[in-house]
């Protein structure tokens, strides 16, 4: 699969490998395969600072191999003064976006949905004014999941921001999706009924650990519980309240355990809501390296995918891809008309219930308890199939014909 001539492709996101944001693996397996097939790829993103990479040695700024080149920027930290901190990065990698694209000469540039908006919009008036090919690859369309979750609830402000991304994306050469659902939600915006957009869904990266398989798990045994995981950002999107509902309603006896992996903005609020579940069937755990989270995967009988009323149309969670490569059965709360309820309720390879409903969720816990012979064919069927689906060989070949033609 070669193209007919060497492109030089600039590649923007503010979290690349070996930070252990999902995308930033992702990325680097799409600009390497890029460099394969023989272009000139630059990458610009910033030193790690993303979940356990926080803190962490800085790397080298300028990373060079044959034809894949990485410069990595230092922002501030978020930490001591996250809010502050994080509106003076986004403005910062805003203006750094625009300046690096546009005083260098690429055939193409891609930038992704972080942060929303603004860095599409600087990578778009660059790639005009350096004449070159737009690539936009919205993991999240935004703002309209937004929108969802109350941060643009302003209807001005969404309006706006609305407006800006929709220029971007009649201004792009190529929008790239992870689902039809996704696709269906751009093309609902006025103006955009007819804009081309590639759907190509994300892959499971996982594998490229960090080379930490020497660390414990911390979960050890689940004494004869059933037990669920979570992992991931523990945020507004997810709708992890019905959650801890749902086993506030199941109680502490019935002979299952909820684990939660991750960091996010909502953990404070679930634990004060567990009560007395909390480190008794309802467990938190920080941010874990990778071959960590794995580990901890291996020994759960359960994966939760769990999204926030309607999000569902506007994103797509990787973590689905990392759980079925441990072939794990699926719980998943979503609308029953979306791409991934729909994934999982027509394989067979686990429940799926509405977002938000904490009766549903606990009566599907429930059964795949109570049910061991359900359980066993579920699981199964995820064994099954989970080596067939969402194959990285295959996605990265859809990444090279993407391009064949610019």
């Amino acid at each position: 699969m070669t193209t007919p001539r060497k492109l030089r492709i600039l590649a923007i996101h503010r979290y690349f490998w070996p930070d252990s944001a999902p995308y930033g693996a992702i990325l680097y397996s799409i600009v390497r395969r890029w460099a394969a097939d023989g272009h000139d790829v630059d990458v610009l993103t910033t030193q790690p600072s993303y979940g356990t990479a926080a803190g962490a040695k800085p790397l080298s700024a300028i990373e060079q191999t044959e034809r894949l080149r990485i410069r990595r920027l230092t922002l501030l930290r978020e930490k001591r003064h996250p809010t502050v901190a994080r509106l003076l990065n986004i403005a910062a990698w805003t203006v750094i976006v625009f300046f690096y694209a546009a005083r260098r000469r690429f055939d193409i540039v891609m930038i992704s949905t972080n942060p929303p908006v603004v860095a599409a919009m600087a990578a778009r008036y660059a790639a005009k004014l350096g004449r070159a090919r737009l690539l936009y690859h919205c993991m999240d369309i935004h703002p309209e999941i937004g929108r969802v979750s109350g941060e643009f609830r302003n209807r001005v402000i969404f309006n706006s921001l609305r407006s800006i991304d929709t220029r971007t994306c009649l201004s792009a050469d190529r929008v790239i999706v992870l689902s039809k659902d996704m696709q269906d939600a751009l093309r609902a915006r006025p103006g955009l009924s007819r804009l081309p957009i590639t759907v190509i869904n994300n892959f499971d990266v996982s594998e490229r650990d960090d080379g930490l398989d020497s660390l414990p798990n911390p979960l050890g045994e689940s004494e004869g519980r059933m037990r669920v995981i979570f992992t991931g950002n523990v945020g507004r999107f997810q709708g992890l309240e019905a959650v801890i509902d749902a086993f506030l309603q199941l109680g502490g006896e019935a002979g299952i355990e909820m684990v939660f992996v991750g960091n996010g903005t909502a953990v404070a609020q679930l634990q004060a809501r567990s009560g007395k579940l909390l480190d008794q069937t309802i467990h938190f755990y920080p941010h874990q390296p990778m071959s960590v989270v794995r580990k901890m995967l291996r020994s759960s009988d359960i994966c939760l995918v769990c999204l926030a009323p309607e999000i569902s149309y506007y994103a797509y969670p990787c973590k689905t891809m990392t759980y079925l490569s441990e072939s794990r059965p699926l719980l998943v709360c979503a609308e029953p008309d979306s791409e991934l309820a729909e994934l999982v309720r027509e394989n067979g390879i686990g429940l799926t219930v509405e977002p938000g409903d904490s009766s549903a969720l606990a009566k599907a816990l429930n059964t795949l308890s109570t049910d061991p012979d359900r359980y066993h064919e579920i699981a199964s069927r995820a064994r099954a199939l989970a080596p067939r689906l969402f194959v990285e060989e295959e996605i990265l070949d859809r990444w090279t014909d993407l391009i064949v033609d610019f």
